[in-house]
């Protein structure tokens, strides 16, 4: 093995322990609590989801984790609005006046019916780009 790819497996090693410490402090601050919670990535794709946000809102982890999170627990009526929100914060447009404060707003379960909750978002650079943890109470 030359020096130069031993350098490259070397850096490439890194930068996963790096991937997956900030992953698992993630999870780890999503799974820990009593209250739901979850975390969705920049492109609004559901990345966590704790076993509290299971019971919550119906949907298991296996079928959260992948999917949009708008199409999930976002009333219909308001996804065009959290969408348009979320790119134009991605691309720099908005200062993120809704993230670290406690917000009252309506969720949709997966059996269709909603009900109101305090959120709050959070926002963290991570190696793989932005991601946004959630923690919920229910009112």
């Amino acid at each position: 093995m030359t020096t130069a790819v031993f350098r490259i497996i070397v850096l490439v090693g890194a930068e996963l322990h790096k991937l997956v410490s900030t992953q698992t402090k993630v999870a780890g601050s999503v799974n820990h609590g009593e209250d739901p919670a979850f975390v969705m990535d920049g492109s609004g794709m559901v990345i966590q989801w704790s076993t509290q946000a299971e019971k919550l809102f119906g949907w298991t982890a296996a079928e959260a984790i992948g999917r949009r999170l708008s199409e999930l627990i976002i009333p219909e009526r308001n996804r065009a609005a959290h969408e348009a929100g979320l790119s134009r914060f991605m691309q720099g447009g908005s200062q993120g006046k809704l993230l670290n404060r406690p917000l009252e707003i309506t969720m949709l379960h997966r059996d269709g019916h909603e009900f109101d909750v305090s959120v709050r978002i959070d926002s963290q650079a991570t190696p793989t780009g932005r991601c946004f943890p959630a923690y919920v109470t229910r009112q």
